[in-house]
């Protein structure tokens, strides 16, 4: 991490530059990724096919009319 007042390179575990003594901010925690599984996006994509089908099979079915 580069300090905000001299520009120097300090270590992330460091807590003050070692140049100028200034503090340094705290470095930001890495984001944390879901543990797999499909995105929401997914999901959407795959209930939508399901649906489509779905109303192909009802609506391009012949009709039987019973006599």
């Amino acid at each position: 991490m580069d300090c905000p007042n001299c520009k120097t390179w300090n270590p992330d575990d460091k807590e003050v530059c070692w140049r100028c003594q200034t503090k340094l901010p705290k470095p930001k925690p890495p984001k944390k990724r879901s543990q797999g599984g499909f995105p929401s996006w997914m999901w959407l994509l795959i209930a939508a096919f399901f649906a489509m089908t779905l109303l192909a099979q009802c609506f391009f079915s012949p009709l039987e009319i019973p006599q």
